[in-house]
């Protein structure tokens, strides 16, 4: 328990950190908040599509495949079959978790900046 909520307390912080840099940025290059709306929708579908990340059948899936597929045709050994591979890679998603939590709660914590400056 106490770990989860160190782990929320800095994902919060650093959150608002990148939020407090983004908002002073956004008023020293353009003098004004109009921006921030944008930049916080844009950090929150980037956050979105860092949590969800990448995966799937790639290159290397299909090389594994055929040695397996090759190794079991020329030595005889028992190995997986290419379709086993292909339905254990078929999707195997490593997204960026932090990153993306962090991106999401920063692009929240911008929309509040935006509403409350007006």
């Amino acid at each position: 328990m106490k770990q989860t909520a160190l782990n929320l307390v800095m994902l919060t912080s650093v959150s608002l950190l990148v939020a407090l840099i983004t908002y002073i940025i956004n008023l020293w290059l353009f003098s004004s908040n109009s921006v921030l709306f944008l930049e916080g929708l844009i950090f929150i579908l980037g956050g979105i599509l860092l949590l969800l990340g990448s995966g799937g059948i790639n290159r290397f899936s299909q090389r594994t495949a055929v040695i397996a597929a090759a190794t079991e045709a020329i030595y005889g050994k028992e190995q997986p079959k290419p379709s086993e591979i292909f339905r254990l890679d078929a999707w195997k998603p490593k997204g960026f978790t932090r990153l993306g939590l962090i991106l999401i709660i920063a692009g929240i914590l911008m929309l509040v900046f935006y509403f409350l400056s007006f």
